[in-house]
């Protein structure tokens, strides 16, 4: 009788979820007819995917059931703002962990699950997310193109970056983003490697699904565009793809291996034992650091797009943000090893990795001069929600590039390698630049994802603000304490930093707040009656097939 029940109850749920979905797809068939109109049964499966990835298109559930470029692109959208809370929430939890110099709050095993969890999902859930997010989304538009016609291999590698999310989510590994062995190694949660399986398959499925997208995008941008737009011409966000899609496609094979190599040894101990245990850590930071500028390279096609329609005048110089992102992708990876300056690699890999390092900061100034001249020649700038991101971002970017240069000089590195100045460094640029550009993104193309609705201002201002304050206290009290000795990556420290840690953590709960008003505001404001245009100042006029 009990497994009777059981057995209906199952039954039913399962045939409840089959009709859902058969319903969902009717109703996205449905929606995609609507969206073409009557042409659509005239029209193959390639021509009316072309049609639809140049539309400007609103959010909608349907786009998980349509495999053109833009529905594809409005599914890493929502996955993307999802999981970037689901991150920033461990943030806050570790934050507030850390208010008093003895785990309170959390147990160090507790505060290590949080640590892996928020560091791995913000750089492959949100970071590269938010890439394939926005390439999927303004890339057809911004090059007009005339074909579209991988919609399954599209569809699929989403599916392979959602698993691949879920595994890092639910993993509860303690061995934070970068898996060094032999400490991974240890088969308990202390050491993270009982659970470190599924966050390294997860991280891999991300990586196979990156690099596929990143082909495709080139095929987009050099190869399927529209014959009007010479290369010479192409918006310089599509060069800011160009420039981490290359990134990707040449370092993240590497890593996808040696974690491959890595998922061995924790079953049966073998490639990266006694002496090749760095080698580990060398083909991680061959993707490591890249995946840094990945991060921030489409944040500054970002900041080229909107910060001219904002100040009202033309970019200062196209030259020279072409040569800027172009540049950065070269020296971008050839920088990784100054992780790698307390480990033994020798003094002149040592210096080299420390040259790279200094020079790297030469086409990022090229930018950030470019910015500022183009600023300095405005007539009128409007300070508008998304120019008050892309001003902060500017600023963020300096002061962590700043301390970068800092983290440059192999004696000095020595020094503040292990302690919160790098935390404050990364987070600078982070949230100012790659988080920053993206929300200032998503307000520019609030009208066009609601279907003509607008956003409240006031709150959006509010979340910038708060944004804005809260990167100050929490990053900047990180830098003073890190210059101190204050230590990262522990549950615990010593009495005398708790000033910063607490100070740190009232900045970043008030950011925790910012972005929960972000989500109020969207939610809110996209059930508001439409008040003007789908249009948007980041995608070109659709053009017809």
């Amino acid at each position: 009788m009990g497994f009777s029940f059981v057995l209906a109850v199952f039954g039913s749920t399962i045939a409840a979820i089959i009709a859902m979905v058969f319903l969902l797809y009717y109703f996205s068939m449905d929606y995609r007819r609507n969206l073409i109109g009557e042409s659509a049964s005239s029209l193959s499966r390639e021509q009316s995917n072309l049609l639809l990835s140049r539309m400007r298109r609103e959010i909608s559930f349907s786009a998980f059931f349509m495999d053109d470029s833009k529905s594809i692109g409005i599914r890493y959208l929502i996955t993307t703002v999802i999981l970037f809370f689901i991150g920033g929430l461990a943030g806050v939890g570790m934050r507030i962990s850390l208010w008093y110099p003895f785990p309170t709050f959390l147990t160090p095993i507790q505060y290590n699950i949080l640590l892996t969890a928020h560091g791995t999902i913000m750089l492959y859930g949100f970071a590269v997310g938010s890439i394939l997010a926005l390439g999927y989304y303004l890339l057809p538009s911004a090059n007009m193109i005339e074909r579209d016609n991988l919609g399954i291999v599209n569809s699929i590698m989403y599916w392979f970056f959602l698993i691949g999310s879920l595994f890092i989510i639910f993993s509860r590994s303690t061995a934070s983003w970068y898996f060094y062995y032999p400490l991974v190694d240890q088969l308990s949660i202390a050491g993270g490697g009982s659970y470190s399986f599924f966050t390294l398959i997860g991280v891999s499925l991300i990586q196979v699904a990156a690099t596929v997208s990143s082909i495709i995008f080139l095929k987009m941008i050099f190869l399927d565009r529209n014959k009007s737009i010479p290369v010479s011409k192409i918006s310089l966000f599509s060069w800011s793809i160009v420039s981490s899609a290359v990134l990707i496609i040449t370092s993240a094979p590497v890593s996808t291996i040696a974690n491959g190599y890595l998922i061995y040894d924790l079953i049966n101990p073998v490639f990266f034992q006694g002496s090749s245990v760095l080698t580990y850590a060398i083909l991680f930071w061959f993707w490591g650091h890249p995946l840094v500028y990945v991060a921030i390279l489409p944040a500054f096609g970002l900041i080229y797009e909107m910060l001219p329609k904002y100040a009202g005048v033309p970019l200062y110089s196209y030259r020279a943000g072409v040569f800027s992102l172009l540049l950065l992708m070269v020296f971008s990876a050839l920088v990784w090893g100054h992780h790698l300056f307390n480990s033994g690699l020798g003094t002149i890999w040592d210096l080299m990795f420390s040259t790279t390092s200094f020079i790297v900061v030469i086409p990022s100034a090229m930018s950030v001069f470019n910015w500022i001249a183009t600023l300095w020649t405005a007539r009128g700038i409007r300070l508008t929600v998304p120019m008050l991101f892309v001003l902060n971002g500017i600023i963020d970017f300096i002061i962590g590039g700043v301390v970068g240069v800092y983290s440059a000089d192999v004696g000095l590195n020595a020094f503040i390698h292990g302690t919160y100045a790098i935390t404050s460094h990364f987070h600078w640029i982070f949230i100012g630049m790659t988080a920053g550009m993206a929300f200032a993104a998503i307000y520019v193309l609030f009208p066009t994802l609601t279907g003509g609705r607008t956003y409240n201002v006031p709150l959006a201002k509010v979340h910038f603000y708060l944004n804005s304050v809260g990167t100050i206290l929490m990053s900047g009290f990180w830098l003073v304490g890190g210059f101190e000795g204050m230590p990262r990556r522990v549950a615990g420290y010593f009495g005398i930093f708790q000033t910063y840690q607490d100070v740190a953590a009232i900045g970043g709960v008030i950011l925790g707040i910012g972005f929960l008003i972000f989500l109020i505001n969207f939610a809110y404001s996209a059930y508001q009656a439409p008040v003007m245009s789908n249009d948007n100042s980041l995608e070109g006029e659709v053009q017809p097939i």
